[in-house]
């Protein structure tokens, strides 16, 4: 019976404790501090009330299905130089982005290389040399991409670029 009162009062106690209020005041260095005991000149804060978002209701229904068929590629690219995480030593020396496809790539599809989300270039070509690299980090990406503009495949690595001397 003793550490059920106990426990209550030590329920109460704390709970009062969440109630008290919050004063505003400025320091002898012009310091604005919050404090739960009010000195000279400090004035109550009033806090807004909680900010709440209701959950969400999950339905039960199953996700629609697509009517139309889809063609499924199986082609994949991938990036094979430089290698994610690369040090390039020299960014003012053209560097040569290389990429490999799973299978030969169909002539209706096209590869395009990006820098930092930039286009370089969109071709058949499976390389790409860029003139010059700018110091520090950048993502070099290559995507195979369908006759509709959609992206079949995508790769991409992230590098590190330094110039002589730098």
């Amino acid at each position: 019976m003793a550490r059920y009162l106990f426990l209550l009062c030590f329920m109460l106690l704390t709970s009062l404790s969440f109630a008290t209020e919050i004063y505003r005041s400025t320091d002898q260095y012009g310091n604005t501090v919050f404090s739960d005991k009010a000195p000279k000149n400090s004035s109550p804060v009033e806090l807004p009330p909680i900010n709440t978002t209701p959950a969400t209701e999950v339905s039960d229904t199953p996700p629609r299905q697509s009517t139309k068929p889809t063609a499924v590629h199986s082609n994949r690219i991938t990036i094979q130089s430089p290698a994610n995480g690369a040090i390039i030593a020299n960014g003012r020396i053209p560097t040569t982005v290389r990429a490999a496809t799973k299978e030969a790539v169909d002539p209706s599809l096209r590869i395009a290389f990006e820098l930092d989300g930039k286009t370089l270039s969109s071709s058949s070509s499976t390389q790409h040399t860029i003139p010059r690299l700018s110091r520090g980090p950048h993502r070099i990406s290559v995507s195979l991409i369908d006759q509709n503009s959609k992206t079949l495949s995508k790769d991409a690595v992230d590098i590190m670029v330094y110039h002589p001397g730098n």
